[in-house]
């Protein structure tokens, strides 16, 4: 069951309720009319604005689907919106995972988001620097392998350190066929000396959307491939 919505972008009436502003008392009111229609201001946001918008947008979704009224016309009015400001990117993402009703549909969509951003992060941004098919952290070596290794051990595979180090299994044609968001997600010395780190609480679908024991899956989960994550992420889902 899916409930649809719209979004208008710096515009809006002045009839249209300040999701803001609604309080326990005025859910009842508002689900009742046919026709919802929302303002969001994203002048100013800061992080605990933002996740008091979600919640409210998920409390009105949560609601409409418990009374099956899928026909209602929902209507966002988001102003000061600026689509080359990545947090009002971000936000938009966040309204659109609030409408993936499925915890596995909506785990996926934010796995592949997340994965995206960070891919287009390294690689746009050239971050890891890498020369002659070594990286920045690795140039003064004869090694070509950076962080797509680990210690492996015949019983305990890689959680033991005093295995052999080996090449990752997944690193395919220098690429990863894992696609492990706990991987992408991690940043060596090199990079956090230069400033560069990427933490989940930084990431609004991870820092939202998942709470503190699947932050610890998807942050330490490396070395492993997505399908295996999603599952541990769906076992440990209040949702689900």
């Amino acid at each position: 069951m899916k409930t649809n919505y719209n979004i208008v972008y710096n515009k809006y009436n002045n009839s249209t309720i300040d999701v803001l502003s609604i309080n326990g008392k005025d859910w009842k009111t508002i689900i009742k009319n046919q026709n919802l229609e929302f303002k969001i201001n994203l002048k100013n946001t800061n992080r605990k604005i933002i996740k008091k918008i979600i919640k409210n947008i998920e409390k009105i979704t949560t609601k409409i689907r418990k009374k099956g009224e899928t026909n209602k016309k929902i209507t966002f009015y988001i102003i000061n919106y600026n689509q080359n400001n990545q947090n009002h990117s971000d936000f938009i993402k966040a309204i659109e995972v609030v409408f993936i009703e499925k915890v596995e549909d909506r785990y996926n969509y934010i796995y592949d988001e997340v994965c995206s951003f960070l891919d287009n992060e390294f690689t746009n941004k050239k971050l890891c620097e890498f020369k002659d098919n070594k990286c920045g952290e690795k140039l003064k070596t004869s090694s070509e392998v950076g962080c797509c290794r680990h210690y492996k051990n015949k019983i305990l595979g890689p959680l033991n350190l005093n295995g052999k180090l080996v090449i990752c299994e997944y690193l395919k044609d220098k690429k990863c066929s894992a696609k492990c968001i706990s991987c992408k997600l991690y940043t060596c010395d090199y990079l956090k000396n230069k400033g560069i780190q990427f933490k989940i609480k930084n990431i609004l679908l991870l820092d939202i959307f998942f709470n503190p024991i699947q932050k610890y899956i998807i942050k330490y989960s490396v070395f492993t491939p997505k399908e295996i994550i999603i599952k541990k992420l769906l076992k440990k889902s209040i949702k689900s």
